[in-house]
């Protein structure tokens, strides 16, 4: 039977709540074998859910940091975050375009480049955020293995070894909210690689419920990570996870500003994307 679908008002409107588990951390790292089954649940059917984090309390301190850190750097002019920019380089630097920029550090790049210069002042809270991120991916591919894979030694940390290579990246968006929803392009799309986890404090995300294709919001959580899982993971499960179409948009119009924080978990590079 579907899950009951909630609804909230924005502004005037009334829109259809997503329904996503609330994960907790915490019991995944105790190895409680009634969260792990309720994660694989949640990964197989909507591939959508939220990762409680409220117990990591440092961790949420740097996710507010990175909050200000990426304002300030968006709100640099526009020659300023061009200097940023990598030809050729899908995976690194600064892209932007009308009312939309992002700017993707590689975890392996951390200590070979420079930080742009407005950042530099929050190398450590990067740093720690993605220590801290990168753990909580292998918490969470590591259960997934346990529900995936019972009978064999199959685990999705060996496409993702500490020591290999990877394009595992921390990515922060400046995406505002447009004065018109007629403005507002469709970008509907899966994401890439093995698990997107975001940090995000406005209404932006919608994604498309898989039994019966209609569209409902994802509702930002303060002290949960809203995780999602990803094209290679879905491919590594032979299918059995599910990476969810999903877009960007606004449920109302008027002009805000939005910040978001995604920590793109990918599997090592060479890795063959093929059912385990």
């Amino acid at each position: 039977m579907p899950p009951v679908i909630t609804t909230a008002e924005v502004g005037n409107t009334k829109i259809d709540i997503a329904p996503l588990e609330v994960i907790s951390l915490k019991l995944l790292l105790e190895d409680d074998k009634a969260e792990h089954l309720k994660l694989y649940s949640a990964a197989s059917s909507l591939g959508f859910f939220y990762v409680d984090i409220r117990d990591s309390e440092s961790y949420i301190t740097d996710v507010e940091q990175l909050y200000s850190t990426t304002e300030r750097y968006f709100m640099q002019p526009e020659e300023a975050k061009l200097k940023d920019f990598v030809e050729a380089d899908e995976f690194r630097g600064y892209k932007g375009g009308k009312n939309w920029g992002s700017l993707e550090i590689l975890r392996d790049d951390l200590d070979k480049i420079s930080l742009p210069t407005v950042v530099q002042p929050d190398a450590a809270t990067i740093q720690r955020f993605i220590s801290c991120s990168h753990e909580m991916a292998h918490t969470i591919i590591d259960s997934l293995s346990k529900n995936l894979w019972p009978d064999s030694k199959n685990n999705l940390k060996d496409q993702h070894r500490q020591n290999i290579p990877s394009n595992t990246s921390l990515k922060v968006y400046r995406g505002p909210m447009l004065e018109n929803l007629g403005d507002v392009a469709d970008n509907t799309h899966t994401d890439g690689g093995t698990l997107t986890l975001l940090y995000t404090d406005k209404w932006g995300t919608q994604v498309e419920l898989p039994w019966n294709k209609e569209w409902a919001w994802v509702e930002a959580k303060p002290g949960h990570a809203i995780v999602n899982v990803a094209d290679a993971l879905q491919t590594f499960s032979g299918g059995r996870l599910h990476s969810c179409r999903h877009r960007i948009t606004q449920p109302i119009a008027g002009f805000e500003e939005r910040w978001a924080i995604a920590y793109l978990f990918r599997p090592e590079n060479g890795i063959a994307l093929t059912a385990l």
